[in-house]
């Protein structure tokens, strides 16, 4: 899940009309090929979100491609892979940021480090906490700007994932309420 908040505004920035189209996938469980009825794939993914921004572009709009994560846990050729092909199909095609979702620890740690090593987006998640430190593990938000226009993207993790992922992936994370996180975080940005 994400939010998306625009940032503090200068006078200038404020009497402009913006428009931004905001792109999102979800529940990509290792859909890099296109199966045997020729659905899915990245293929088909990069055509479309490149026919969005053109779209958006003639339209003037700002654009955002996001991901609500659950990258992993689908079928053999990219589970094998840890997913490999995907995090760098979908650097290709160019997305902005990922929340990481609960699938994201279908494997361990160093695995989700190791993609995001893979890709050149950032990896979000407001409400995941190590308990040793009661820090944020991951990178909570990130502040695009488009057009002049400063936009806060926070991602947020189900709190489901403590109950539903591995015990021995996850045992060293604290995953919070969302709304308690957004209430103290969103004012700081």
């Amino acid at each position: 899940a994400f939010i998306v908040s625009c940032s503090q505004l200068s006078q200038e920035t404020k009497s402009k009309v913006h428009y931004l189209t905001v792109l999102h996938t979800n529940d990509n469980h290792g859909r890099f090929w296109h199966n045997e009825h020729g659905e899915y794939g990245m293929a088909a993914r990069k055509t479309l979100i490149d026919q969005l921004r053109v779209e958006a572009k003639s339209k003037g709009h700002s654009l955002l491609l996001l991901s609500g994560g659950d990258i992993n846990t689908g079928v053999p050729e990219s589970d094998l892979q840890f997913a490999e092909p995907d995090f760098k199909g979908m650097s290709a095609i160019g997305y902005d940021a990922m929340a990481i979702g609960n699938h994201e620890f279908d494997n361990p740690l160093d695995i989700l480090e190791q993609q995001q090593d893979w890709s050149n987006f950032p990896f979000l998640s407001a409400n995941i906490f190590d308990k040793l430190t009661n820090t944020p593990r991951y990178k909570q938000y990130k502040i695009f700007k488009k057009d002049d226009l400063p936009i806060a993207v926070v991602g947020f993790t189900t709190t489901d994932t403590a109950k539903i992922a591995n015990p021995l992936y996850v045992s060293e994370l604290a995953f919070k309420a969302p709304q308690t996180i957004a209430a103290t975080l969103l004012p700081q940005i």
